[in-house]
């Protein structure tokens, strides 16, 4: 396995970790943002509604996203596999 090879294995694992993540990271800012301007409106400064809101955002997204995700990775895992066994 060539330098070559090993660049675009590294850069396309970082992208998959990239694509992953980011359907939480997405709902985490948004509610952030949401939880935020309701907090502002009202006044009401306790940070644990905003992590709690998150946190059960979060788990909901993976909940959803998670069958795709790991499809993702497994098909990323078996070329991986395939590249190494060739």
């Amino acid at each position: 396995m060539g330098s070559d090879n090993i660049a675009r294995v590294t850069s396309d694992a970082m992208l998959l970790c990239l694509v992953v993540s980011l359907p939480c990271v997405v709902v985490a800012a948004s509610v952030g943002l949401l939880v935020a301007f309701v907090q502002a409106v009202t006044s009401l400064q306790e940070q644990s509604i905003s992590q709690g809101a998150k946190m059960i955002a979060v788990v909901i997204t993976l909940l959803i996203a998670a069958p795709w995700g790991s499809r993702l990775v497994l098909e990323f895992a078996k070329s991986m596999m395939a590249m190494a066994l060739a």
